[in-house]
């Protein structure tokens, strides 16, 4: 056991030497490091591991191991003198440390530091469970937070690129107590201002009844590297994006510390794996990315415990080539075989045989990382599910569960394959096989099968890391039987994912509306854009309506953002916002409110805007007079256009000298604004003499000025 013992002790003395918030190297890694070979072990680990750490030696291995973060934890706000670094990947809801908070008397200030930055983007915001939707000036325009001309709470947030400056807001309410030297650089964090509107006002209590309420986001987290991407460079941060990819999740976090350089991994093998792992397989409902990863870890929870449950939500091995340069291999159901050994290699099988069956787990049980049930840890209901449970063995012994937890996996049918595997790992036969020093041949090796003596089965393995013994001339090599699984079929082995529960704290007796109906992109006569969508509300008593809607942008979504509901926020039958979203993906909902209960937002309507070429019906006409004098004529009148799709009412005019004469063409006088339901004033006076004759126009026009059918109005120039 001689190099064995070597390796051990480096990496023993390598973590007792290296700080809490970095501790680095598992035994499990490194009997993935020591399966190269003997020679090629010792390389490599020398490679990793700083030569003068090797004196620390072995009895520092009692370094204090902070637990792992809870999803639940990392989604509350909280105050503390000491927390560790909390960095997120893939896509995740977080709360934070409350790093600041103090009052002028009017306006209640909360720094809020949630991950290590950078992250990519924020994709949601909550106050007090409550989903809300923040403009790009912070304000908050959901209820019961917006007012006239702004809002009772102001957030606004930096996404932790290490170049961040002090908080202008902080330094203006508290010049004496934040300062330019308080940058809080690197960190992703929100500063929330939140306004008082009098303590002896109504909306006080409504807004603070509770003190000032926790906030959430839910984000996509770190920036990580993608070797397929070749505007990316692996040393060079500034140019990593985000991505919830298994296989590059896995290289990220174990990157995360210094001790494992860019140098230090085949990037061509894990860009392959990673490939596969975007590979859409299918699901009971439709289709998924085959691993992915999301989730919170901690800078200080002992990094061999992180990528354990990293590597096993994702469905991977951490794999070492014959170079010494570490990759992820996606776990598969079947295995082509790596070594073979025959009954010529003259081995000794000694059979550990699986659990005893009073002792073997008869039931799986799974948890999940899920977005479902508003990214918590969540279990996966089995019931039905015929691998999950052993019934025969149930019946005779009882239930015994093997409680599977995935904390980084966000998907349940990823989850259930995974699951499903190690369901039956766990009750399979395991042994060890004993050769001379032909078993060299199985270093680097985790999958093979051996031919059976005289029954000439073949059995499938999963190798562990092989144990030399230099004195005997012989290798050790545990194993356990690789279960024989039958070709995963989501319509039957597949459990439905939890389903969805609404936010905390918003349960309510409103009925959720339908999803919007139609949403159009206009641009109006003077060139300026609006986003509109159409929706019908619920007959029900209600206060105000809010719309939302978000773009996306290389598949990937920007925050809500409000709109104006018009024609007033208690009958609203559409809402509109400034800008253009022709041509890009867009999402948008709607929910209302009676006082401070609201309803469900409505499910998505998810379209890209068209801009309407067909022309519109005719306006609307509220009042219309035509009058004048012996020198003019005149047209008064009100008018709105009936559908989503009318930019503008045009009114355009022609004259003729008398009814003898032929008309002129139709000038355009002017084009007024519009939306539907709008009541606007159209007016215009001529003036000529007697015997002249006049006719005015009126057209509803789309936003590339097709004109629909005209509403005419005609006067003669006559005595009074």
């Amino acid at each position: 056991m001689k190099f064995t013992r070597i390796i051990l002790l480096a990496s023993a003395a390598y973590v007792g030497a290296t700080p809490a918030h970095a501790e680095p190297i598992s035994f499990a890694i490194f009997s993935a490091l020591y399966t190269i070979g003997v020679p090629g072990a010792i390389a490599n680990a020398i490679s990793l591991i700083a030569v003068p750490a090797l004196a620390v030696g072995a009895s520092l291995l009692g370094a204090k191991s902070v637990p792992g973060i809870k999803a639940s934890d990392a989604k509350s706000t909280f105050e503390t003198s000491e927390a560790q670094v909390q960095e997120g990947i893939g896509r995740v809801r977080v709360g934070g440390v409350k790093a600041f908070g103090n009052s002028d008397g009017s306006t209640r200030a909360r720094l809020i530091c949630r991950l290590q930055g950078p992250i990519d983007a924020i994709e949601e915001y909550f106050i007090g469970g409550r989903e809300v939707a923040v403009d790009d000036d912070g304000n908050v325009t959901s209820p019961p937070w917006s007012r006239q001309g702004g809002s009772w709470a102001n957030w606004k947030n930096k996404i932790g690129t290490g170049n961040e400056t002090a908080w202008g807001g902080l330094m203006s309410l508290f010049p004496t107590l934040w300062t330019t030297d308080h940058q809080v650089r690197g960190i992703f964090q929100s500063l929330i201002l939140w306004y008082n509107p009098g303590l002896k006002e109504t909306k006080y209590f409504t807004l603070y009844q509770g003190g000032v309420p926790d906030t959430e986001q839910t984000v996509r987290a770190s920036l990580i590297y993608d070797p397929r991407d070749s505007s990316q460079s692996g040393t060079d941060r500034s140019t990593w994006k985000w991505s919830d990819n298994g296989i590059l999740a896995c290289a990220h976090v174990l990157r995360r510390d210094s001790a494992f350089l860019y140098s230090m991994f085949d990037w061509d093998l894990i860009a392959a794996e990673a490939t596969k792992a975007d590979a859409l397989v299918a699901t009971k409902t439709g289709t998924r990315k085959r691993a992915r990863a999301c989730g919170v870890w901690g800078w200080e929870t002992a990094r061999a415990d992180v990528m354990q449950q990293l590597m096993d939500s994702v469905g991977v091995e951490l794999r070492v080539t014959d170079a010494g340069k570490i990759w992820f291999q996606l776990i598969d159901d079947t295995h082509v075989s790596e070594i073979d050994f025959t009954p010529s290699d003259n081995y000794e099988l000694t059979w550990r045989s699986g659990p005893e069956a009073v002792e073997r787990p008869n039931i799986c049980r799974i948890t999940f990382y899920s977005a479902e049930r508003n990214y918590d840890s969540a279990e996966i209901d089995l019931t039905g599910i015929a691998w999950a449970s052993v019934e025969d063995e149930i019946t005779r012994y009882g239930e015994k569960y093997l409680d599977i937890d995935l904390p980084f996996c966000p998907d349940a049918g990823q989850a259930q394959v995974i699951g499903r595997r190690k369901f039956v790992q766990a009750r399979a036969d395991t042994g060890v096989m004993n050769l001379d020093m032909v078993g060299l041949a199985a270093w680097g090796c985790l999958y093979g099968k051996v031919t059976l003596p005289d029954l000439g089965d073949v059995l499938p393995l999963r190798l562990e890391a092989p144990r030399v013994d230099d004195d005997q001339g012989m290798v050790e090599i545990p194993f356990s039987v690789w279960p024989a699984l039958p070709a995963w079929n989501p319509t039957t082995m597949e459990a439905v994912a939890p389903a969805p529960i609404p936010d905390f704290g918003s349960e309510t007796d409103l009925v959720t509306p339908a999803a919007p109906t139609a949403a159009l992109q206009i641009t109006y006569p003077d060139g300026s854009r609006e986003l509109r969508i159409s929706f019908a509300l619920p007959s029900q008593d209600y206060d105000v309506a809010e719309a939302n809607y978000r773009v996306y942008t290389s598949g990937l979504p920007a925050s809500w953002q409000g709109m104006v509901e018009y024609p007033n926020a208690n009958a609203a039958t559409m809402a509109w916002a400034g800008g253009d979203a022709t041509g890009r993906t867009i999402d948008a909902r709607v929910r209302v409110f009676k006082g401070d209960d609201g309803s469900y937002f409505s499910p998505y309507l998810t379209v890209v805007p068209t801009v309407s070429v067909t022309a519109p019906a005719a306006p609307t006409v509220v009042t219309a007079v035509v009058g004048g004098t012996d020198t003019s004529a005149t047209l008064t009148g009100t008018f709105s256009a009936p559908e989503l799709r009318t930019a503008a009412l045009r009114l355009q005019r022609r004259t003729r000298a008398n009814s003898s004469a032929a008309w002129g063409s139709f000038v355009t006088i002017s084009n007024t604004n519009v939306r539907p339901g709008q009541v606007v004033t159209i007016a215009n006076t001529y003036t000529g003499s007697l015997g002249n004759q006049v006719e005015w126009q009126i057209q509803s026009i789309v936003s590339d000025g097709s004109a629909g059918p005209a509403r005419t109005y005609s006067r003669t120039i006559a005595s009074s």
